[in-house]
């Protein structure tokens, strides 16, 4: 009896990990962030961790304002590319899904003519999008590599959703979108 409430504490303690592991493998959960500050305030810059779940976009595709993850090939510092087949990881909110239309200018994004947001947004060049093109953005938009660098983002590069902020814990819950927020800039992380 005694050996039982040991080992049965072991083996959901292996079975959780092995079933982590697992879907950390299949791309269908996966811990996010910890070095950048481009998704600012929503992932907290730095150190700001998230979960992500490959789940739902088996089932949908990306909407507007999710904070989508996506393959690409650079690293922090350094020139990305979306791509399917790289397994480096970037996390960027949608701003503009298939079909949409997206410039920036009077220090705001605007899609298909109306404004996306208040967060103060460089200057950039309208971006029609294709079918299966999507365009993203960092929340800190002057501290981020996005669609503004890299063009827009092909629907077979993402595949997940941020989900949950689980670090530091002061912010664990739903990533925020606040709509009029002022970027925090930086550079914060060394």
């Amino acid at each position: 009896m005694r050996r039982k409430r040991v080992l049965i504490p072991i083996g959901i303690l292996v079975a959780a990990v092995g079933l982590a592991v697992a879907l950390s493998q299949a791309e269908l959960l996966v811990d996010i962030g910890g070095r950048g500050e481009s998704m600012a305030p929503a992932i907290p810059a730095c150190t700001g961790r998230g979960l992500a779940e490959g789940f739902t976009y088996r089932l949908r595709d990306p909407q507007r304002g999710e904070i989508v993850v996506f393959h690409a090939t650079g690293e922090l510092g350094s020139r990305f590319t979306p791509d399917a087949n790289a397994r480096g990881r970037l996390e960027k909110r949608v701003i503009g899904i298939p079909g949409d239309s997206v410039v920036g200018h009077d220090g705001k994004v605007f899609v298909n003519g109306v404004e996306a947001d208040n967060i103060l947004t460089p200057q950039f060049p309208q971006v029609d999008l294709t079918s299966d093109e999507y365009f993203v953005l960092g929340d800190n938009r002057t501290y981020s590599q996005d669609s503004r660098d890299f063009g827009p983002v092909p629907r077979d590069t993402i595949f997940a959703r941020t989900f949950l902020v689980i670090w530091p814990l002061a912010n664990v819950g739903a990533p925020t979108y606040d709509k009029n927020g002022e970027p925090p800039g930086g550079p914060h992380c060394a």
